[in-house]
């Protein structure tokens, strides 16, 4: 129903004009302001600039997007920062952009949208889309009402795509409660027109005399009745950015004596219309956000406009000692850490398989040493990010699915390293190289899969900063040591299968030693934080234990761990079947960490993600041709006469 009322009052089209030269909206400094200006959205104080770059993240799978520059009849890319300015204050021309992702044009076809000179997999405009917008709707409410893990690929794109239809259509209609007041009034009460007699057509005047209109006549509160009250309520909801209040963007920091959350234009003019009489502050700051716009498009006032406005609200989240790193994290996210870090992961990757063509070679040596350099750096800045969000948000490193990607990234790529100054044999650089490569890749993969922002709000359970840093470190460093031991056994087999080593020498033997240190070393982190949440779950739960399918998990990486010390120390296993299990322990710790995430029961479920489930498959597939390549090696030295069993 929620869905449905928002759809119609997003319904009407809005005709724009287009007298703001784009020269305004790109200038360097006016970027630069609004990204750094402090906003809440979802509970979380954050730059402009995160919340632009998730919105197009979300509806574009990138942060940047191309579109032909009327001015220069040209092709130029877009900031997130500078596609949202844009969207607010050109809308007519962000609607010709190519924003939103389709990964089958199926989901296209099935609304009734021409697919012609596009790709399976394409982008397409809102004005593409716009004349199919009643069926898009209509399919996105009946394919809600299918629990989303039964829909079908297609059915699940309709669904997001209209759900990202409807979040565009308020961004668009941002700033309607000033650019169509005057329009809106036409259509008013008499009473409401009588009251705005000699006074601006500002939104800051008319509240009051709406107030008033719905409190003599409590009937016209009703949009689907009132079709002037049905716009005052589309401005406020384009003013919100959101459907929901709890997730709308609040600029407006309240008194500092007042523990409450911000406010925001849309909350404003929203509550107004429920009957909640704005302050003389709220009054004050709308009034200082109208003129953002009203102060276009001379490019000076615009800019002075924007800098006064900046430089209140960060004075104003000052006072409540708030806001102290919005600034961190801007330059956060322009450095862009774990992009980097991939790219250099990658390098080192690179340079040590050039090296595998002629591993004595002076020049390999050289390579090798470019690729200690390139993992070193990398690792750093892979650390270094970490370090900064937990700068930013206060909180130890790890709460949620995707901060476990670069925790365990960082710390595999670290035990690589580490085991590389110990050994020289170079095969701990190929771990750090392989870890940092799939994790910094998987982490962006997953970070566009989900489009929403990584720093979030802790849970009322996570809100215990020392549990935070010992049980759930803890048990992802037991995560990172039980993948680093299975990448070690794939690279034994993979080695074994072309021929590059042979069962008991000298690289096989050290093969070896790694992977058996790293299970120990994997037992020991993973039984000390199953422990820990133990403890934890005690104190928050009221239970040591409740079979949760997490701790379950965390439990099977134990025993499996146990099982092969044992199996290794009594002989059961040799070489060939100490990789075997370890190739058994990586698939049980990817279920743990992931798996049970798509199951969606239980205390630890993080939520279920929309394809995960085919990636870990195609794992678990890989892994199982790694364990058939075991069980021939042993066969086939079996029947050597004379062979050693490995």
């Amino acid at each position: 129903m929620k869905t449905l009322l928002l759809a119609l009052l997003l319904s009407a089209t809005t005709a724009f004009a287009a007298d703001v030269p784009l020269s305004v909206l790109r200038d360097k400094e006016v970027v630069s302001t609004f990204a750094t200006i402090p906003v809440q959205e979802a509970g979380r104080l954050k730059p402009l600039d995160t919340l632009a770059r998730y919105r197009l993240l979300r509806f574009a799978g990138k942060r940047t997007i191309g579109f032909q520059n009327p001015d220069t009849n040209k092709k130029e890319y877009l900031s997130a920062m500078e596609w949202l300015l844009v969207t607010w204050f050109r809308p007519e021309l962000s609607q010709t952009m190519p924003l939103f992702v389709v990964d089958n044009s199926a989901a296209i076809t099935e609304i009734g949208v021409s697919t012609e000179g596009k790709g399976k997999r394409d982008r397409y405009s809102y004005n593409e889309i716009l004349p199919a917008r009643q069926t898009l709707m209509s399919k996105m409410r009946e394919y809600q009402e299918i629990d989303s893990k039964k829909r079908t690929a297609v059915q699940s794109m309709i669904a997001n795509l209209g759900v990202n239809f409807l979040d565009y259509e308020m961004l668009i209609t941002h700033f309607d409660f000033v650019r169509k007041i005057s329009e809106d009034m036409k259509s008013m009460p008499p009473e409401i027109v009588k009251a705005m007699e000699g006074k601006p057509s500002r939104m800051t005047e008319l509240l009051p005399a709406v107030m008033a209109h719905v409190k003599a006549h409590p009937e016209a509160a009703a949009p689907m009745q009132n079709p002037w009250m049905m716009n005052v309520m589309r401005a406020a909801l384009g003013a919100m950015m959101s459907g929901n209040q709890e997730l709308s963007m609040r600029l407006f920091p309240p008194p500092a004596k007042d523990i409450e959350p911000w406010h925001g234009p849309g909350w404003i003019i929203m509550g107004a219309v429920q009957g909640k009489e704005p302050t003389a502050a709220d009054l004050n700051w709308l009034k200082q956000y109208e003129e953002l716009y009203l102060a276009l498009p001379d490019a000076a006032k615009f800019k002075a406009s924007v800098t006064s406005l900046a430089n209140n609200i960060r004075a104003a989240a000052a006072e409540r000692g708030e806001a102290k790193y919005v600034n961190l994290e801007e330059s956060y996210l322009r450095a862009d850490y774990f992009y980097y870090a991939l790219c250099l992961f990658f390098l080192g990757l690179i340079l040590l398989s050039i090296t595998w063509a002629s591993p004595a070679a002076g020049w390999a040596s050289m390579l090798r040493g470019g690729a200690w350099v390139s993992l070193s750096i990398a690792t750093v800045l892979c650390t270094l990010g970490i370090v900064i969000r937990c700068i930013i948000m206060q909180r130890p490193p790890i709460t949620t699915l995707y901060e476990t990607i670069i925790f365990i990234t960082a710390t595999a790529a670290i035990f690589g390293l580490i085991a590389e100054a110990l050994t020289r044999k170079h095969y701990g650089l190929l771990i750090a190289a392989v870890a940092g490569t799939a994790g910094m890749f998987l982490s962006i993969r997953f970070e566009t899969m989900e489009g929403q922002d990584t720093m979030q709000q802790l849970q009322a359970v996570l809100i215990t900063n020392f549990w935070l840093a010992t049980h759930v470190p803890l048990i992802n460093l037991g995560y990172s040591a039980a993948m680093v031991s299975a990448i070690i056994s794939m690279t034994y087999f993979i080695k074994r299968l072309f021929g590059s080593i042979q069962g008991g020498d000298d690289s096989a033997r050290s093969l070896t030693r790694m992977a058996y240190g790293f299970v120990g070393a994997g037992l020991f982190l993973s039984l000390v934080g199953t422990i820990l949440g133990g403890i934890w779950a005690n104190y928050s739960w009221g239970r040591f234990w409740g079979w949760d399918p997490k701790e379950n998990g965390a439990l099977m990486i134990v025993l499996m761990c146990l099982i092969i010390l044992h199996a290794r120390l009594g002989g059961y296993i040799r070489e060939i079947g100490l990789h075997a299990c370890n190739i058994v322990t990586g698939m049980i710790t990817v279920f743990s960490w992931f798996g049970v995430n798509q199951l969606g029961v239980g205390l630890h479920a993080y939520g279920f993600t929309d394809g995960v489930w085919f990636w870990l498959s195609m794992f678990w597939a890989l892994q199982c041709v790694f364990l058939l390549i075991a069980a021939w090696l042993k066969l086939r030295e079996r029947r050597a006469p004379g062979a050693v069993a490995a």
